[in-house]
């Protein structure tokens, strides 16, 4: 049996099947494009519509990683609303609906569900717990939540499946739009970074390797419920700036511009029961991952991806 991974040629998805074909195990990767690492059986298709390959490849599998959906907390395209709800939703309820009830069944959804850290009795940010109510700030997240949602109908029907929260996700093939890749590129060119809302503002950044070995861990493990994938340490944005001049090597000034409601001023894990369920916590050393992200962006030779954390369940468990 193969193990399947959905969204596979996306950011955190080609890196999972790479690993996973590291371990030496089959993978049929699914996405409605090309890019999905060599080595895996590709499916190019639309899960949101009927794929016979796609029904028979989940209800086959060994284990199945949903890592498919639209992303952008920030898109305001006209047609966004519909492509969340095709992509985050629809096409989540079909692998759901698909994959065999014992099989582990490891999804994606966003630490965004929080709508940022929670403020304390002094007015200092906590972190994020994962029995935190959640409170989305914009569609995106809302889109996340339902997705949440059906996950839990799946689990109260008998059906094995975790819900993992990543945080602010960085590393080698981080997707264009996002905060790192558009400062690599603007130092690269000389441009300023452009900084939202305040160089204050807190996120908890999390390796892309790590989030990898966490979605490893939580189908070996055969983990249940809801788990964030965070470091619960945050970084100001002026660090996270001052990690992309060194790793490219231009001084370049910073340009703050207003923030959107949907951005929250501080993002934090609570990482108890990720080190409880999963055996680990991920831990970001932030000038090392912008160096290699940034090396890989500017086309320097991938640094070999190794795992920090070794887990002492070496092979995948099925029920």
């Amino acid at each position: 049996m193969a193990i399947v991974v959905t969204g596979a040629a996306g950011f955190i998805g080609a890196q999972l099947v790479a690993r996973l074909l590291r371990d030496g195990h089959a993978v049929v990767g699914v996405d409605r494009r090309g890019g999905i690492p060599p080595g895996a059986t590709p499916l190019l298709t639309d899960l949101s519509r009927p794929d016979d390959a796609v029904r028979a490849a989940l209800a086959e599998a060994e284990a199945v990683f949903h890592l498919a959906g639209c992303p952008g907390v920030r898109d305001r395209s006209p047609d966004v609303a519909a492509r969340r709800l095709r992509d985050n939703v629809l096409a989540g309820e079909r692998v759901l609906a698909a994959t065999a009830p014992g099989t582990p069944l490891v999804v994606a959804s966003s630490s965004s569900v929080y709508g940022g850290a929670r403020r304390g009795p002094h007015g200092a940010f906590r972190p994020c717990a994962e029995r935190d109510r959640p409170a989305p700030r914009g569609g995106y997240a809302r889109s996340k939540l339902v997705l949440e949602e059906r996950c839990a109908r799946r689990a109260a029907a008998g059906g094995h499946v975790v819900v993992l929260r990543p945080f602010t996700v960085a590393g080698e093939g981080q997707r264009p739009d996002m905060a790192l890749s558009l400062w690599i590129d603007a130092a690269r060119d000389g441009r300023p970074l452009r900084v939202l809302g305040s160089p204050d503002r807190r996120r908890d950044v999390t390796d892309v390797r790590d989030v990898v070995e966490g979605m490893v861990r939580a189908a070996r493990r055969e983990a249940t419920g809801v788990v964030n994938l965070g470091t619960g340490v945050g970084h100001r944005l002026a660090d996270l700036a001052d990690a992309v001049r060194r790793a490219v090597g231009a001084d370049v000034p910073l340009a703050v511009e207003a923030v959107s409601p949907v951005e929250p001023p501080a993002t934090l894990a609570d990482t108890r029961r990720c080190r409880r369920v999963l055996g680990f916590t991920p831990a970001t050393d932030l000038v090392s991952l912008v160096r290699r992200q940034a090396a890989a962006q500017l086309g320097a030779p991938p640094e070999p991806a190794a795992a920090a954390h070794p887990d002492p369940h070496a092979v995948l468990e099925t029920a």
